[in-house]
């Protein structure tokens, strides 16, 4: 029997975790379907108005059947995933894609329109068009989590999730704790989802902070098979301050990149797109620059923008505009100073909990993964987001009713609690961002995170693994804050392992994946995922063949110099970049 004292106990059909747009779409589209559903979502912050969501840059990449090119789009996000993905999902993202932002519509998310009644689709990065959030993320999201509300769905914000309950076969819950009262919570369901997004490892961007790899800590330690860890989009953003959400809309307007010289220069490494090339060349560009001496620093320019352009953005970007405006870079109608720009650390995407169609976890019953907390997803971002929460709520929808009395093990309770709350217990030991700080400085440096070399990949292995044994071990909490804090930086060492393993374990360059040791681009052997489990307390990495057999879409079985690196060849950089970054 499970005792009182453990903890509350809540029974519910479905426990969403994670309130974003993925978490609020699922539990939408399941209580639609099924309306005497019981469905309880959970969030550490507040549902709806934190995170990446809530504070995006305002672009929603969807595809528009009635007016996109179905097959053009799955060839450019097959293509843009270098075939390392699943197609059946990106056919079924595609498939389900207008039907997900009509239905946003209908719950009261707003996009820029024309005065015709048009959607704007304005250029942004990459070579596909998308939507406008009128108003940014943080209307949006009042709108669904209102919506959600008047449904039925019901909300426990301030609650961190921090185990599964799971026998190894199957999940049966979570259990997680309230994070200003420290109340510990039990909570059995037929169907858990997480919808926690990915980890950026605490930069200093809105929205990011709280993406810290909770979900992918979870189900790795419920012994959940995950991947593509290897695999990094590294941003840009501000260098000096908090400045963003928005890069897509800035460069898309046309803001460009200025070298230390005050030259342009991402005409030259991607002469198609320039600063609107998509994130695996941008960041490593930047890299480039930085090796040739003329970097840092790097400005991302908008001064040339005309008032149409400045007023869009504040449509758009809201937030984003009053932090320019109250930084004095921004006056009236102008820009009136570049922004310093950097590459961001490692975010590793597209990543998480290897799921099957349904978004179900391929080898834990009753473990949804959806949108960033998921692997191999037919697309990001917000689509990717909203799209798998629908499809996933659908399928939860006909199959959990009545499932809610699911049996929770009262030991394996108990010991999640103790491993939750040992950092609160602790007399006396080290401050969370101690340890965060010693995990930045091992993960971050440009050539671990984005221009990667076997040597480094090691020496941060290293690192990580002493922050792993000596530090978190010692993690101490003075209150209800500081646990959720300690709890936090398990997770993102525990990601950076995982990051690091699966990253050494391919042998080439692809994708975010750019190694100065394995220059080739390798269809022949590396088409291949990259996975991942906790197995007998070690983590044990392999990998898995890409299936693109069943396909019409076939990359060329061929090794050849990835295209980055031949463009950085055909500059002039010498073949022993490694030795010349002197690391």
């Amino acid at each position: 029997m499970m005792s009182e004292k453990t903890g509350e106990i809540f029974q519910t059909d479905v426990l969403v975790i994670g309130g974003g747009i993925g978490g609020h779409t699922f539990a939408i589209t399941a209580k639609e379907k099924h309306p005497d559903l019981n469905i309880l979502l959970v969030e550490k912050a507040s549902a709806g108005l934190t995170g990446p969501s809530a504070l995006v840059g305002g672009r929603y990449s969807g595809f528009l059947p009635e007016l996109d090119d179905f097959d053009t789009h799955l060839k450019v996000t097959v293509q843009d995933f270098d075939y390392i993905c699943d197609q059946d999902k990106i056919r079924d993202h595609l498939n389900s894609s207008g039907a997900v932002v009509r239905n946003l519509e209908r719950w009261g998310v707003k996009f820029v329109k024309t005065p015709d009644g048009q959607y704007e689709r304005p250029l942004s990065r990459g070579a596909t068009t998308g939507l406008l959030i009128d108003g940014g993320g943080i209307p949006a999201m009042k709108a669904l989590n209102d919506y959600a509300r008047s449904i039925g769905v019901k909300f426990q914000n301030h609650v961190m999730a921090t185990g599964l309950l799971s026998d190894r076969t199957r999940v049966s819950g979570a259990v997680g704790f309230h994070v200003r009262n420290g109340k510990f919570y039990i909570f059995s369901s037929g169907a858990t989802v997480l919808a926690t997004g990915m980890t950026r490892f605490k930069t200093i961007q809105p929205g990011h902070r709280n993406d810290t790899g909770d979900g992918y800590a979870m189900a790795y330690r419920a012994g959940a098979e995950m991947g593509g860890f290897d695999s990094t989009h590294h941003n840009t953003y501000g260098a000096k301050q908090e400045v963003g959400p928005g890069n897509n809309m800035f460069v898309g307007l046309g803001g460009y990149f200025l070298n230390a010289k005050g030259e342009r220069f991402m005409h030259r490494y991607h002469p198609e797109l320039a600063e609107r090339a998509p994130f695996v060349w941008l960041s490593p560009s930047f890299c480039m620059e930085r090796m040739a001496h003329r970097a840092p620093p790097i400005y991302l320019d908008m001064r040339h923008f005309t008032a149409e352009k400045i007023q869009s953005l504040w449509r758009s970007v809201p937030y984003a505009m009053i932090k320019f405006e109250r930084a004095g870079m921004l006056k009236g109608d102008k820009f009136v100073q570049p922004i310093e720009y950097t590459p961001e650390g490692p975010r590793p995407m597209p990543c998480g909990v290897v799921t099957d169609r349904n978004y179900e976890s391929r080898n834990l019953k009753g473990l949804f993964a959806i949108g960033d907390a998921s692997s191999a997803k037919g697309s990001g971002g917000l689509p990717g987001a909203a799209v798998s929460g629908a499809i996933a709520g659908l399928y939860v929808a006909g199959k959990v009713p009545g499932a809610g009395k699911a049996r929770v093990d009262a030991k394996e309770a108990a010991a999640l609690k103790e491993y939750t709350l040992a950092p609160l217990k602790r007399r006396d030991g080290i401050e969370p961002e101690h340890a965060i700080l010693a995990l930045q400085e091992s993960i971050h440096p440009y050539y671990v995170a984005i221009i990667r070399h076997e040597k480094h990949l090691k020496q941060a292995l290293a690192a990580v693994e002493r922050i792993r044994d000596d530090l978190i071990p010692l993690l101490h909490a003075y209150d209800f804050h500081y646990l959720m804090s300690a709890n936090e930086t398990r997770s993102m060492v525990l990601c950076a392992e995982m990051l690091l393993r699966s990253a050494l374990e391919r042998k080439e360059s692809r994708l975010g994946r750019l190694r100065q040791d394995y220059m080739q681009l390798d269809n022949i052997d590396w088409l291949k995922h990259i996975h991942l489990k906790e197995q007998d307390g070690k983590m044990k990495v392999w990998a898995e063949d890409v299936p693109v057999g069943p396909h019409a879409l076939q990359p060329k079985r061929e090794k050849i110099l990835h295209p980055f690196w031949q463009r950085v060849q055909a500059l002039g950089y010498p073949d022993n970049l490694e030795e010349k970054n002197g690391n």
